[in-house]
């Protein structure tokens, strides 16, 4: 178990960078945005049958902030929106990435009919939210734009020793894709690919 307190007091990351460059992993999350001015403080704990992750964020600034915390998921004939749901992918040292996070367009020849959609959470200067997340053992690859990014069908390798977790913050200077709509359930959804963010992340966790 470990656990992890980061506090931002400065926006000193440049705009850079996308997700075969970064250290998410080739398919992962990017995070090229500055640090807002917040506190993230997670705990993963492994199980025998999942991963859990405890994460409290808190924004310490004077705007709000938009959290990328409810990735959707399949249900029946259509998706829900879900605060204990993570995206898995693989990570940039070979382990397993958990994440809340936006997704960029795969970098393949690949295209897709729509962009895919995720919950936000918007979180008021001086205020915070605790969230649960859980993911089954053994992990399984779920990336918001599918199984085939062009590639062939993804999927986590067999020797995957490490787990982490990853939390999307967008800032208060959004572009105009990333004006949230709000779908039939009451949930805020936003576009993958419609803005940089920044990526808060606990340390590994052994498997």
């Amino acid at each position: 178990m470990k656990r992890v307190g980061v506090l931002v007091v400065a926006l000193l990351m440049p705009l850079s960078g996308c997700a075969e460059d970064s250290p998410y992993g080739e398919f992962g999350p990017s995070g090229s945005a500055p640090a807002p001015v917040a506190t993230f403080d997670a705990e993963v704990t492994v199980a025998d049958a999942e991963v859990q992750v405890s994460y409290r964020f808190a924004n310490e600034g004077d705007e709000p902030l938009l959290l990328i915390n409810r990735p959707a998921v399949p249900a029946g004939a259509g998706v829900r929106y879900r605060t204990d749901a993570a995206y898995v992918t693989e990570d940039a040292d070979g382990g397993a990435l958990l994440s809340q996070a936006l997704f960029g367009f795969p970098d393949t020849d690949q295209t897709w009919a729509s962009i895919p959609r995720v919950g936000v959470t918007e979180v008021a200067p001086g205020e915070a939210v605790e969230v649960e997340v859980t993911s089954a053992l053994p992990l399984t690859w779920f990336h918001p734009f599918g199984t085939d990014l062009g590639t062939g069908s993804m999927s986590l390798p067999s020797d995957v020793a490490r787990v982490r977790f990853c939390l999307g913050v967008v800032g208060p200077r959004r572009p105009e894709s990333m004006t949230p709509r709000t779908e039939e359930d009451g949930t805020r959804t936003v576009g993958h690919a419609s803005a940089a963010q920044h990526l808060f992340c606990s340390e590994p966790e052994e498997l």
